[in-house]
């Protein structure tokens, strides 16, 4: 576990925070799953309790205090990576996809737009971080763009699916019986699981603050 902790509860909101790495087999850690609608034989979220659990000071990451500074640069990394995942689903999307009327075709239009700009924008971003850039609105504008479009894709993609992609990945009685395609199964699983993304490493909301402040030069209140 990678655990954000106070280490001086004197410093301001930004400061005084340390990053401990913790086992989970740790005396005192307990972990419990939890299913979600999207859960099929995996699960994926954990409810996680600490009692009286000490870790060795050798399991600080960073400096004493400069958790801060941890987070914002680890947060950073996975926004210039994250963008390949992001295509990755789109393309994938993009190859499922099977427009059949004009509002089909103009999400698929769409979702073939973003998965280009998202690529064009993250090579630049991962180029400038691979010379030691950091560019930290190019970050966000790739977390938002990304995110947002992983969202888009998946309720299009549902619109054209219809009753078909509500089948969860979980379901066990065969399609057939159930009069299902078989091609949209998983979809609704996509769909839920894109809100998560918005979320997830900083919300949208934050991107657009970020942008807002460091690109339009737009004040912060």
């Amino acid at each position: 576990l990678l655990a954000f902790v106070r280490t001086d509860p004197n410093a301001p909101k930004h400061k005084g925070i340390s990053v401990l790495l913790i086992p989970t087999d740790t005396p005192g850690v307990v972990r419990r799953p939890f299913a979600s609608m999207c859960d099929g034989d995996e699960v994926d979220f954990n409810e996680v309790f600490f009692t009286d659990a000490r870790v060795p000071a050798e399991n600080l990451v960073g400096g004493l205090n400069d958790g801060w500074r941890v987070a914002t640069g680890s947060l950073g990394h996975e926004r210039v990576m994250l963008w390949m995942g992001y295509v990755d689903l789109l393309r994938e999307m993009t190859i499922d996809f099977s427009p059949s009327g004009a509002l089909q075709r103009d999400g698929y239009a769409t979702l073939v737009m973003d998965a280009y700009a998202l690529r064009l924008l993250g090579s630049a971003a991962l180029a400038r971080a691979a010379r030691g850039d950091e560019d930290v609105p190019a970050q966000s504008v790739l977390k938002l763009l990304g995110s947002e479009a992983l969202q888009r894709a998946g309720e299009d993609a549902l619109h054209a699916a219809g009753p078909d992609g509500l089948a969860a990945r979980a379901v066990t009685a065969p399609f057939a019986a159930l009069n299902l395609d078989s091609h949209y199964r998983g979809w609704f699983d996509r769909y839920a699981r894109s809100f998560a993304a918005t979320i997830a490493g900083g919300t949208s909301e934050i991107q657009r603050n970020i942008i807002a402040e460091r690109v339009l030069g737009l004040p912060r209140n």
